[in-house]
């Protein structure tokens, strides 16, 4: 099929789906119609042989001399009389017949006899006509008597082969106006589809100003629509996609830069240590370096880990207590700024819940703080205050700290983007704490946003949604 072309395909395949299920269904349905019937057939003629056998042993027990001779004439008179309604009897006593009416090449059926008065049936075919066998031993202390009542089946038979017959026009009727129907619907609509093909090839070819025509507001006319949005948005975001790939290499570059220096300082400590006599001074303090550049690189691996996981895992929110978030955080900082000698004031939180993640929420306020603690020089002032508006929070961080500038701003968020580098260097800082606040904030459809005054302090406002 590949020559076919795409409507040619979609109508052979769908033609093809359609006859499979119309046909398979038929037939599913047709199956379970006849077995139907036939058990149909088969308890109407076990009531018949239960209700022969039955008024047969009444009979019977009526009987008292010559019972030989009255059994025969008795089981006579049976078999004429439901012959008439096409069912055929066979009487016989401890597997000696006393009296038939059946075809000669029936089989015997005694052998399938097991306990007493028990039903037993089967369908067999006499002179190519189906008959329904139902067969047992007679009730009320004539078991050593065997009752076979084999009732036709032709009117079965003829009902479900004219049933049969129209199912079998009906459907062929239905598929062949389908096919007319399919054909036609299908070469119609994908006719702008041809169309909208070669405006495609044509904007691949450089010609960046076709668009497509839009015709109606079916689902072709919105493909139409999304092909114009898209090639007008190829157009105007070029720029944009220049920018990114800057930034991607900038960040390959400082992903580089931020990995080799600990290691070169790490190779060169562990090979000073190898070839120069040390102290033993000298080694612990080369030993710890090292240990330093290793514990540096490893949270550079976590915060690069942490920001892959946000960026492509999925995470549960659940109602958090946000005072609670920012206690734990100022309690956790708190020691960090102390020794820092910066002031750290909390202004009272209320109690607020928002849908969120509690372990990524503390990685944002940590990071944060942490930050505006590395900006402060001594005797610097953080601030933190809350403020709501029906439910509407915003939560600013206020620093006196040593401030940014509008190109610093624009670029801050970028991973391993750092305003100071010999300052967030010496501090531990690998410039991927503000990328990962950026990455939670979205994630809790939180606004981050940065005011500063370089040489006077930053802001920060993040602004979340109340439950």
């Amino acid at each position: 099929m590949n020559h076919l072309r795409f409507w040619q395909k979609a109508y052979f395949l769908t033609l093809l789906l359609f006859l499979v299920s119309l046909f398979g269904g038929i037939s599913l349905m047709g199956w379970q119609t006849q077995q139907h019937m036939k058990n149909s057939e088969m308890e109407k003629a076990r009531s018949e042989q239960y209700f022969i056998a039955q008024n047969l042993s009444n009979d019977l027990s009526k009987i008292q001399n010559n019972l030989s001779l009255r059994v025969t004439s008795l089981a006579s008179s049976y078999g004429k009389y439901y012959a008439q309604d096409d069912i055929l009897l066979e009487l016989s006593r401890d597997g000696e017949i006393i009296f038939t009416n059946l075809p000669a090449d029936a089989k015997e059926h005694t052998e399938l006899l097991g306990q007493e008065g028990k039903q037993h049936w089967m369908i067999q075919d006499f002179h190519g006509t189906q008959y329904s066998i139902v067969f047992s031993s007679l009730p009320d202390g004539f078991e050593n008597y065997t009752l076979v009542c084999a009732r036709s089946m032709a009117p079965f038979t003829t009902m479900w082969n004219q049933m049969r017959h129209t199912l079998v026009i009906g459907s062929t009727v239905v598929s062949v106006l389908l096919a007319m129907g399919l054909f036609f619907i299908l070469r119609g609509i994908t006719k702008p589809l041809e169309k909208l093909t070669g405006t495609a090839n044509q904007f691949a070819g450089g010609d960046f100003s076709v668009r497509a025509v839009k015709n109606g507001t079916d689902e072709i006319a919105n493909l139409a629509e999304s092909f114009n949005a898209m090639a007008d948005a190829a157009e105007q975001n070029m720029d944009e996609i220049q920018q990114i790939a800057e930034q991607n290499a900038r960040m390959a570059a400082n992903l580089s830069h931020e990995i080799r220096t600990p290691l070169t300082a790490i190779q060169g400590y562990a090979e000073y240590m190898c070839l120069a006599e040390l102290t033993d001074e000298e080694r612990h303090d080369s030993l710890i370096y090292i240990i330093d550049e290793s514990a540096r690189l490893q949270k550079i691996s976590q915060r690069m880990l942490q920001l892959f996981s946000l960026e492509y895992v999925k995470t549960e929110h659940t109602p958090i207590d946000l005072a609670k978030i920012i206690r734990q955080v100022s309690l956790s900082i708190a020691p960090k700024a102390e020794q820092s000698n910066i002031l750290l004031e909390i202004a009272p939180v209320p109690k607020i819940e928002i849908l969120g993640d509690d372990i990524l929420l503390e990685s944002l306020f940590t990071n944060l703080l942490d930050n505006a603690i590395k900006a402060c020089t001594k005797n610097g002032k953080i601030q933190l205050d809350t403020k709501q508006e029906e439910k509407r929070i915003t939560i600013t961080i206020t620093d006196n700290g040593c401030g940014l500038s509008q190109e610093e701003l624009d670029k801050l968020g970028e991973p391993f983007y750092r305003a100071d580098k010999s300052r967030s260097s010496w501090k531990g800082g690998a410039g991927l704490g503000v990328a990962l606040c950026y990455q939670i904030a979205r994630l809790h459809q939180a606004t981050l946003h940065y005011e500063s005054v370089p040489k006077k302090g930053t802001t920060v406002t993040l602004k979340f949604t109340a439950l």
